[in-house]
């Protein structure tokens, strides 16, 4: 889903015609090929700019977007605030959010990570 191929390639890639690749997505999704690619890829944006300290426009070159202006633009639009500010935000959220108690050593809490399907 990160590479930078249209919906046609990935359609050939999967032996299917891209009339094909529509229907199937959108019973599947519920949208359209570039929409489901889309999601996928601003989900592992996010992933990157959370986790990693990677410049944004490295993070764009991850998830298919050789335009790390395009990208910002994009994720912008999308998320509702740019990469720079959403990698600020995480790194001041605590997952699963905020307790002055100390977790039992026997039963130390999960973190889990949202994974794109």
């Amino acid at each position: 889903a990160c590479l930078p191929l249209t919906v046609a390639d990935h359609a050939t890639r999967h032996g299917m015609t891209p009339a094909a690749l529509r229907a199937a997505v959108r019973r599947g999704a519920g949208c359209s090929p570039k929409d489901y690619l889309l999601g996928i890829r601003l989900g592992r944006a996010k992933e990157l700019l959370a986790a990693t300290e990677l410049p944004v426009a490295a993070v764009a070159r991850r998830v298919g977007y050789d335009d790390p202006a395009y990208f910002s633009r994009l994720f912008t639009r999308r998320v509702g605030m740019p990469p720079v500010r959403f990698r600020a935000q995480q790194g001041r959220t605590v997952p699963g959010g905020w307790s002055d108690q100390v977790p039992d050593p026997a039963d130390p809490p999960i973190i889990e990570w949202p994974h794109a399907t």
